[in-house]
């Protein structure tokens, strides 16, 4: 109990810092948006302390900001602008002064907001930070992807569930994303992700009034998104006019599915690709064997044909040979007959002709196998070399199609922008556009170098 009555033990007094302690420890639990006039401003070198009042009252608060947390927030108010102020009570103890500890300031009323943002508008078009070249291309087949969005909203949802199977390796940091108290997490989670190893940023929130998107319309925001070290790619959702954040990205688009949707199409098209080579290479490998099925075909059509030519060639030498045996008969007869005197006789010759004859006529169908034998012999050994032949094409072919692929592999590791600067080349802009030659440095001017693993600026002291 903090109360005590006369009677009993009085409780143990505490210290003036123990107990402004306690107070701002309960205060800063208190945590409030206020709006109101702003009727003086005194900047200090680590603090800008100023006084708001009701428009309709004498109600005055006076208010302080740390001047890092000004800068963040991009708005330059002045005596007399309404302005909403965002954060916590407190009590500073050496002077036991009350002030509202602000870290978020915007404009109120959305013609004010109109104003801020038409100002930034133009000073960041003037730097170039809208100019068409600076964006850079998403990368061709990405596949680190870091998202910062809200994970507790419907916007990682649909864009996970459009998000294909193309071995996405997705690295999320949850940010807030709406008003203008979110710029907060969000530089917070650029921050973040600057340190881990991604090919392509993806910022994303749902559709939401002007009011809350005021924190993509701020200076540090828009600038963090515009110097980070890999394309940004945005899914802001909008009313009427784009958000900064938005034109400064690398690529935009309007919803969650639709950068989904942008991630997946450099896939979609190499699947697609390799389809048509798988079908041609397919297609080249049925002509390759159609041709040479046709050329087994022509062989084996002219060995047939071959032996058809022999075995009519053997039959007609057989013929002949029967012609002749038959007429050797005849003149055989015609001799008995006419010696049929001296059938005796001829007859012990008859019969030594007879069986020299039929030795003969015995011979002809081995000599007709062995033709057969030797023309088949020869046919399987153009067949076997016509295999032979067709092997070393078909191996040919693939050794040559393994040599190219590192070839390529090789030709696009060499051309490869981020490997040279790995070797110790880097790249110098001025004004936003690359410095090619001497003639586009001028003295005085602020330069950003590129190096493999980050950048830095400089001012051009001299031109040789």
């Amino acid at each position: 109990m903090n109360e005590f009555s006369g009677s009993g033990a009085q409780p143990p007094a505490t210290t003036v810092s123990a107990y402004i302690s306690q107070l701002n420890r309960i205060l800063a639990t208190q945590r409030g948006r206020i709006k109101g006039e702003v009727t003086s401003i005194k900047p200090y070198p680590k603090a800008i302390y100023f006084t708001i009042k009701d428009k309709d009252d004498q109600a005055l608060l006076d208010c302080s900001i740390w001047v890092w947390d000004y800068q963040k927030n991009g708005v330059r108010f002045k005596v007399g602008d309404e302005i909403i102020v965002t954060g916590c009570p407190d009590i500073y103890a050496p002077y036991g002064k009350f002030c509202f500890k602000a870290n978020t300031i915007e404009y109120a009323g959305e013609g004010a907001l109109k104003q801020a943002y038409d100002r930034l508008k133009a000073t960041l078009a003037a730097e170039g930070l809208f100019a068409p070249e600076r964006r850079r291309p998403l990368p061709k087949l990405p596949t680190k992807i870091g998202v910062i969005t809200s994970l507790s909203g419907v916007v990682i949802q649909d864009f996970s569930a459009n998000l294909d199977r193309h071995g996405f390796k997705v690295k999320t940091v949850d940010s807030r994303v709406e008003g203008k108290d979110a710029i907060h997490d969000l530089l917070a989670a650029l921050k973040t992700m600057s340190k881990h190893d991604i090919e392509v940023l993806v910022i994303m929130r749902g559709g939401g009034s002007w009011e809350s998107l005021q924190a993509f319309n701020t200076e540090s925001v828009v600038r963090a998104i515009a110097s980070f070290k890999v394309p940004v790619l945005t899914g802001i959702g909008h009313d009427v006019d784009v958000t900064l954040s938005e034109m400064v990205a690398d690529v935009g688009r309007s919803t969650p599915t639709a950068v989904a949707q942008a991630l997946n199409e450099p896939w979609d098209r190499l699947v697609s690709s390799l389809s048509v080579l798988q079908s041609r290479v397919l297609s080249k490998y049925q002509s390759v064997v159609t041709d040479n099925s046709r050329v087994i075909n022509d062989s084996s059509n002219m060995v047939f044909r071959a032996y058809e030519r022999r075995l009519s060639g053997v039959r007609s030498d057989v013929s002949s040979k029967s012609t002749r045996i038959a007429a050797a008969f005849a003149r055989l007869a015609q001799r008995v007959r006419d010696a049929n005197s001296a059938v005796q006789w001829a007859a012990g010759i008859m019969r030594s002709n007879l069986k020299a004859k039929r030795r003969y006529i015995g011979q002809v169908p081995n000599r007709l196998r062995q033709h057969i034998r030797v023309s088949l012999r020869s046919t399987e050994q153009r067949l076997k070399e016509n295999f032979v032949l067709i092997a070393k094409r078909q191996a040919t072919a693939i050794t040559h199609t393994a040599k190219v692929i590192p070839v390529l592999e090789r030709a696009i590791t060499t051309n490869d922008p981020r490997r040279n600067m790995r070797l110790g080349y880097s790249l110098s802009y001025v004004n936003g556009k690359l410095a090619r030659n001497i003639a586009d440095v001028t003295v005085g001017e602020t330069m950003i170098t590129l190096l493999a693993d980050g950048q830095f600026t400089s001012e051009v002291k001299e031109v040789e």
